[in-house]
């Protein structure tokens, strides 16, 4: 009886440590917040837009070629032909404007995710979430995060 009241005490001891270890510190962060207000997504933005602006103007000079060929009379085949061209040409800038865009896009990410895990580890944060999962609780972080993405730059 005494060996089951010991083994009944460790076990309970066991779980209740195992419960006190198992509480993580949670923070979050308005992930939207934090992308448009970082510095560098506004950089990112502005070369991006550059880069889309360019294209759409080498676009609309070709499409203007195509509305020409059409008022001039030009058959079927041929215009089927040039928009066949205009595609071969513009597909590769689309292509490398789509990369550009997803390798900013990684960039920015990346940059976000390290300074939520350096800012949390200096919190003592076990677990950032997005604020719009949070109902209650948590400590909110974003401005800290901000503050050291922002930082990097000056």
């Amino acid at each position: 009886m005494k060996k089951i009241a010991i083994i009944f005490g460790v076990l309970t001891m066991l779980v209740v440590f195992s419960a006190a270890t198992m509480a993580a510190t949670i923070g979050y962060i308005e992930v939207q917040k934090v992308f448009t207000e970082y510095s560098e997504t506004k950089t990112a933005q502005k070369d991006l837009d550059e880069k889309q602006k360019e294209f759409k103007q080498k676009l609309d000079e070709k499409q203007e070629e195509i509305d020409k060929a059409k008022k001039d009379g030009k058959s079927e085949t041929e215009l089927r032909a040039m928009i066949k061209d205009m595609e071969k040409e513009l597909d590769p800038e689309k292509e490398k404007l789509l990369r550009v865009n997803e390798e900013m896009t990684r960039k920015l990410q990346s940059a976000i995710v390290s300074a939520v895990e350096s800012v949390s580890k200096e919190l003592g944060i076990d677990v950032v979430l997005d604020k719009q999962v949070i109902i209650t609780g948590g400590v909110d972080i974003t401005d800290m995060v901000l503050t050291k993405l922002n930082k990097k730059k000056t």
